[in-house]
């Protein structure tokens, strides 16, 4: 489950897990809400305990339409295995973590 709130920034809050079984609905869900970005984006990943090749593709999406619109893409509560994951697959050169 993805839950979205807008303040100064659009913050998309996982849930604990992102992978094939629900990447798809949370892309959906989250696409409209990169159309017309005119905010940074915060990814809350503090409750997500696993992320696979499909979730880093929802997260990839976040970047690109953030960057498409001047934007910055924040990552907030990596820890442990899913820290290492984007650690691994090189997405904190592109993610500011918090």
């Amino acid at each position: 489950m993805v839950e979205i709130e807008k303040n100064e920034q659009l913050v998309i809050k996982f849930g604990k897990r992102l992978d094939a079984t629900n990447a798809e609905q949370t892309a959906e869900k989250i696409g409209k809400e990169l159309e017309n970005l005119d905010k940074d984006i915060m990814l809350d990943v503090s409750r997500m305990e696993y992320i696979s090749s499909a979730g880093l593709q929802v997260v990839l999406k976040c970047a690109k339409a953030a960057k498409a619109a001047g934007k910055e893409t924040y990552l907030h509560g990596a820890k442990g295995n899913v820290l290492e994951i984007f650690r691994l697959s090189g997405f904190l050169t592109f993610l500011k973590a918090e």
